[in-house]
């Protein structure tokens, strides 16, 4: 297969330049993106699945920039950042390409997963030239129980590097990849009843997860 090149993940998870990375279904370091393009190959992105399932109300002692129910899930993958913002990073990548999320679109099990809501409401975005060997990235963005986000990814991400701010609660990590000599990164937030999971190796963005924030919230 053909090998993709490009400049590895720097990232740092501070307000307003926290990095991180979506294609709708069910990834936490470095920033991803989505590109608002749509897709090199000409995929279409998928929309969020639409649900009346009421969202569950936090019971627990408000944390602040945490504890917030007032996101929502754009209705595609093109709605998850702002327009030509990333195409220099990675919008040259087919998004959701079937050969690369599957046909129907599957999505990796992640620390969002076991506190997800019923209703499965998400939306999954992968940009990822289906002939690369590496190089790709990643957002995920789904409606999760407000209850219990905060404290189970705060809980689970071992070796991540994680802050509480007034935005909401980020982790990240970066690491080299265990087969290419490229940079992988991996980045989670949670605020409310909204989690993002970013995953991106050999691109590089900086500001990424900020500009998601911006969108669902």
């Amino acid at each position: 297969m053909r090998r993709r090149t490009s400049i590895g993940v720097t990232a740092a998870i501070l307000v307003g330049t926290a990095l991180t990375g979506c294609a709708q279904g069910s990834a936490g370091a470095g920033s991803s993106p989505t590109s608002t393009t749509g897709s090199a190959g000409g995929t279409t992105s998928p929309t969020a699945s639409a649900s009346t399932t009421p969202r569950p109300t936090s019971t627990v002692t408000a944390v602040p920039g945490v504890d917030d129910d007032t996101g929502h899930l754009p209705d595609s993958c093109t709605g998850l950042i702002t327009a030509g913002r990333w195409d220099t990073a990675f919008a040259d990548a087919p998004l959701n390409d079937p050969a690369v999320v599957g046909n129907p679109a599957q999505t990796p099990k992640d620390a969002l997963t076991p506190v997800l809501q019923p209703d499965g409401k998400q939306l999954y975005c992968v940009w990822r030239d289906p002939r690369a060997d590496t190089t790709f990235l990643s957002i995920r963005v789904a409606v999760v129980d407000s209850t219990k986000a905060y404290p189970h990814v705060k809980s689970a991400l071992s070796g991540y590097d994680c802050s509480l701010d007034g935005s909401g609660y980020r982790c990240q990590k970066i690491s080299q990849d265990n087969q290419y000599p490229v940079t992988d990164g991996d980045t989670y937030f949670t605020r409310g009843d909204v989690g993002i999971h970013i995953q991106q190796s050999n691109v590089t963005t900086s500001g990424l997860l900020d500009d998601v924030i911006s969108h669902t919230f």
